[in-house]
């Protein structure tokens, strides 16, 4: 016999989808709008009086972040949309990416940058590109929670744009040397100790900050997972939970006009696991619940 509180399990599987998508998309423009308006009044600033703000990995990180939010924006209105918010894993891993450059960047304008060189760090255009987007970047990243499980391959390959402009900074700062034409050394790596400990330093920075954001991120992942597991109680026969899967089809029916359907394999493969139930007869009950409301539609306009 099913629950009485089927119905709600339902409402709250659609809404759970709907919250993530609904933070995503206004996050995701705000992230977009701050770094790039930043990043423009910046660059009509330039008088050539100090270094080109290309230069600088504050500018590279947000616009890897903008990037990543520009791309994950259409995802997040289709879920609105559709009641379902599901992002392909290598704009996760993009966003990933921008969550790293941006907590070393706001890390290192706190600690490092305005302790040595002033409050300069966190005025203007810097208050926005040091604090606003790091923060609104990294809570875009955790709070979205995905359901996807980053491996540990992964927490290293997000941080290969961190290491190309370290690569590119020594090179021009400290091999080159601005007498030589290059860069000068703006973030003084030189200044108080020898330069491989600055480098050094900078590489830990970079992944204790690649880990903290693993650990949580797969954290959360599971949490979410847990989440959607605890709607079904665990004493549900076959014959309940395809029930239950026919129900939510038909609850996704209603929502929809267009005749799309929407199938969320990667929930309904979780269930398929934990009541050792085919996949394919799940779907299939979840498809034949949306199908009726289509065909109830039909016959009645």
């Amino acid at each position: 016999m099913l629950r009485n509180t089927v119905k709600p399990k339902k409402k709250y599987l659609i809404a759970l989808e709907e919250t993530r998508s609904i933070v995503a998309l206004v996050a995701g423009v705000l992230i977009f709008v701050f770094a790039l308006s930043s990043i423009f009044m910046m660059a009509e600033e330039y008088k050539g009086h100090y270094e080109h703000p290309l230069k600088y990995f504050t500018v590279w990180a947000n616009i890897i972040s903008a990037t990543s939010a520009a791309f994950m924006i259409p995802y997040a209105v289709e879920g609105i949309r559709k009641k379902r918010f599901v992002l392909p894993r290598w704009i996760v891993l993009f966003q990933y990416a921008a969550a790293n450059c941006l907590a070393i960047t706001m890390i290192s304008a706190l600690t490092i940058i305005l302790p040595t060189q002033g409050v300069f760090a966190v005025q203007r255009n810097n208050f926005w590109l040091h604090i606003v987007t790091p923060a609104l970047t990294i809570i875009l990243f955790q709070s979205v929670e995905t359901g996807i499980n980053f491996k540990r391959l992964e927490l290293f390959l997000t941080l290969i744009p961190y290491w190309v402009y370290m690569a590119v900074y020594f090179f021009n700062a400290v091999i080159i040397g601005e007498k030589n034409g290059g860069w000068p050394d703006f973030y003084m790596t030189k200044a108080f100790w020898p330069v491989w400990i600055s480098a050094i330093m900078m590489l830990i920075l970079g992944f204790l900050v690649s880990i903290i954001l693993f650990i949580i991120h797969n954290k959360l992942a599971k949490k979410s997972w847990e989440r959607i597991k605890k709607m079904w109680s665990k004493d549900l026969e076959p014959v309940q939970l395809l029930v239950e899967a026919f129900g939510l089809g038909r609850y996704i029916g209603e929502k929809y006009k267009d005749g799309e359907i929407i199938i969320p394999i990667d929930i309904f493969t979780v269930m398929s696991s934990q009541y050792d139930i085919p996949l394919e007869k799940i779907t299939n009950a979840y498809v034949k619940g949306a199908l009726d409301v289509f065909e109830e539609r039909n016959r009645e306009g």
